[in-house]
């Protein structure tokens, strides 16, 4: 049995993912399917479809005609990032019916926002293909270390306090304390629900994405985004140099990144939104 075993466990009875997710995933998986098949398929859910649209016309995709039909979104948005758009949009309901005794869930989905937007700011500046697919990667990044507060609280409480003690990397600690971090533990998580591969590696690499074998990138960003929330205070900054050298990426401008984070983060609140989430008393 693995070292995340029990956590997966706790994952799987916290956060079932919609079945209309599900759907989509295998009609983009399917070769034989289509743009038209997607369309309707996405069509099947209101809730979904009306949130799909409203994310289509937003700034994020820089449409500049107004986006009226589902057909027309998926057309113009292509597969990839309909199914990743649904998939922030299930995870964004899924979220809503966690209730755990002191945990705030909201505060994390908050917090998870930000992530995706840096994300996505880093990949823009990057100007990786795709870029919208890391505002993804963010959004799931920090899933391990929800579970692992709510399966363990007191361990990780601990875990905290000698990082903040040490200011060492919190992963150390979580790997002396558990057997493994949040971020092997956020990998297994989505690997059982069957996450793009991509997705997967770039969270698990997240703490060291130059051992990485593929998207190193990816994971190059996410560690960048875990490291550059524009509250200082809340996310020091404890950016390795020498990392972002292997990886092509220290030529970042980090200044510009954050301030157009923040610019974004109103509206990325908004079309996945955490008011709804459930705070633990």
């Amino acid at each position: 049995m693995s070292n995340t075993q029990e956590y997966l466990i706790e994952a799987a009875n916290l956060i079932t993912l919609p079945d209309i997710y599900i759907a989509v995933k295998d009609i983009v998986d399917n070769p034989d399917s289509g743009m038209a098949d997607l369309a309707e398929v996405v069509s099947y859910d209101p809730a979904i479809s009306a949130r799909l649209l409203k994310v289509a016309n937003s700034s994020f995709y820089g449409q500049v005609s107004e986006i009226e039909t589902i057909n027309r979104a998926v057309m113009l948005l292509g597969t990839k990032t309909v199914h990743d758009t649904v998939l922030n949009i299930t995870i964004s309901q899924a979220f809503q019916s966690v209730s755990a005794v002191d945990y705030d869930v909201a505060t994390f989905w908050q917090n998870s926002i930000m992530r995706a937007v840096v994300a996505l700011s880093c990949a823009k500046e990057l100007n990786i293909p795709e870029p919208d697919r890391l505002f993804t990667l963010g959004l799931l990044s920090d899933i391990g270390h929800m579970v692992m507060s709510i399966r363990a609280p007191d361990l990780m409480r601990e875990v905290f306090q000698q990082h903040r003690k040490s200011k060492f990397p919190l992963h150390l600690f979580e790997r002396s304390t558990f057997g493994f971090d949040a971020s092997e533990l956020g990998a297994d998580i989505l690997e059982c629900w069957s996450i793009p591969a991509s997705i997967v590696t770039g969270i698990r690499y997240q703490n060291c994405p130059e051992i990485a074998s593929e998207f190193r990138q990816d994971a190059g960003i996410i560690y960048c985004a875990v490291r550059l929330h524009p509250d200082e205070k809340e996310f020091p900054n404890m950016l390795d140099f020498e990392v972002l050298k292997q990886l092509n990426m220290d030529n970042l401008d980090f200044k510009l990144i954050r301030s157009k984070s923040a610019s974004r983060y109103d509206e990325a609140l908004s079309l996945f939104p955490a008011t709804q989430l459930k705070q633990a008393v």
